[in-house]
């Protein structure tokens, strides 16, 4: 699947150069919220995110692309998790890293005075590297999987630019069995500002 994703941003890249007009790129800083399933793994907000756009207006209303991105979590735990030979007590320092390679599709309201609501939809692959350190005990787990990540936001013009304001919704499913009350289904919620460059040249 790592393999396929590659590929299909490499010929994205390669149509990139092909045709300036009606591309548009973006940069977010993002914060994210645990859902119920992750906050017994992680509780804490996540401060350090960022996410990367690049978007194909098909039409004046529909744009296509690909996005990258970058989700760090932590939380520092006392509680005492079961594993194979009883429970271990000590502070726990557990990580979440989520780095999403999508494909999207966006749909834009146009309004007179040139903001743009919008909705859209991520799909495609999720590296989430988990790591759980207790003293000298440390358990991680590195894993690709498919998720989806539906989105709505606003572009509000900002002289040559646009202002990008909204929030996402990323699931990822991780099946197989809970390590130190790692969730086997992840769900967070994004709130993001960012800054977005329309008809970029991209040679």
């Amino acid at each position: 699947m790592r393999k396929a994703m590659y590929r299909v941003l490499v010929i994205l890249a390669l149509a990139c150069t092909a045709q300036a007009k009606d591309w548009m790129a973006t940069i977010n800083y993002n914060v994210a919220v645990p859902g119920q399933q992750m906050k017994p793994y992680i509780n804490n907000t996540s401060l350090l995110g960022f996410a990367l756009d690049a978007r194909k207006f098909v039409s004046p209303s529909v744009s296509l692309g690909a996005s990258l991105g970058h989700q760090v979590f932590y939380w520092r735990s006392s509680e005492s998790p079961s594993l194979e030979n009883g429970f271990f007590s000590s502070t726990q320092y557990r990580f979440l890293n989520t780095l999403p390679c999508m494909l999207t599709a966006h749909y834009y309201y146009q309004m007179p005075n040139g903001i743009k609501p919008y909705l859209g939809a991520h799909v495609g692959g999720y590296y989430a590297w988990q790591r759980a350190e207790m003293g000298i005990v440390v358990q991680e787990n590195r894993k690709w999987r498919w998720g989806i990540a539906p989105e709505a936001g606003v572009l509000i013009p900002v002289g040559a630019m646009q202002m990008n304001i909204g929030t996402k919704l990323s699931y990822l499913g991780l099946p197989g069995e809970t390590t130190l009350g790692d969730p086997q289904k992840q769900l967070f919620m994004s709130f993001f500002v960012g800054l977005s460059f329309i008809n970029v040249n991209w040679y």
